[in-house]
């Protein structure tokens, strides 16, 4: 059975394999909307949230019910 991983690139979050040797991408399929929609979820079904540390700095995600379209956030 293959060994996935996943990773994030300049812009796009990726799963897939890598080598033998673990330092190079054999097979990847980008999964950014997937990747984010999993944990926001999972981070609501179980009331958590997530902390973590980036570049010295700390940060906690959490996701939050929005009231209306203005307040959504989305900027697409």
């Amino acid at each position: 059975m293959a060994n996935y991983h996943v990773g994030c690139g300049i812009t796009r979050i990726f799963a897939g394999t890598l080598n033998k040797k673990g330092d190079m991408w054999v097979n990847k399929s980008d999964v950014t909307d997937e990747a984010v929609s999993a944990v926001a979820q999972y981070l609501l079904e179980n009331e958590k949230k997530l902390r973590f540390e980036y570049h010295g700095k700390k940060y906690v995600l959490a996701v939050s019910e929005v009231g209306s379209e203005a307040e959504d956030g989305n900027d697409d």
